[in-house]
């Protein structure tokens, strides 16, 4: 299938379905755990307090990226783009120019993120971090872009350093599960 049959045949599913968009096929996204929806609010509630009235801005997993080396749209559960977006021609709802994205990883879906997944964002120029956010314990893998190389760090507790967007976000507010466990 083709990018332009995918976005027709996109608009011919039910309005809650979301799709991505990879090697020419669509692939539906299942709905997530309570542990991911919390840890994906807290993440989106976090950012936008930290960058309100700067140049960035978070959004949630209704954010299609188009990565355009790949032909690929994806859905991560939490992007930041930072200046105007910038959208795909193909697709004028995808942006192109995220500087940070973040997945929640659920089992189902954690080697795909690491992995796959992540070889199409590393071919977005504006991207600077990958963050891997594991749902099911507290451990996030912050991939960095050091020019064209990228760093890897596993974290377990403390802060999260976002030196792309200047800020850092505290374990405690990230994994906040109240009522959730």
């Amino acid at each position: 299938m083709t990018l332009a049959e995918f976005l027709a045949w996109e608009k011919a599913q039910a309005p809650d379905q979301k799709f991505e968009f990879v090697n020419g096929e669509p692939y539906a996204m299942a709905g997530g755990t309570a542990r991911h929806a919390a840890i994906a609010v807290n993440l989106n509630g976090l950012l936008f307090a930290a960058l309100r009235g700067r140049p960035c801005r978070p959004t949630n997993s209704d954010q299609k990226v188009y990565v355009e080396l790949t032909d690929s749209l994806l859905l991560p559960d939490l992007t930041v783009v930072c200046g105007d977006f910038q959208f795909a021609e193909p697709d004028p709802e995808a942006v192109t120019n995220p500087v940070v994205v973040f997945e929640v990883l659920s089992p189902s879906t954690a080697s795909y993120d690491r992995g796959a997944k992540f070889e199409h964002y590393r071919r977005l120029p504006s991207l600077q971090a990958y963050v891997l956010v594991d749902s099911t314990a507290q451990h996030i893998t912050l991939h960095t872009r050091q020019g064209d190389a990228w760093l890897r760090r596993d974290l377990e507790s403390g802060r999260l350093p976002l030196d792309a967007l200047s800020l850092s976000l505290a374990f405690a507010d990230i994994y906040d599960l109240a009522g959730v466990g």
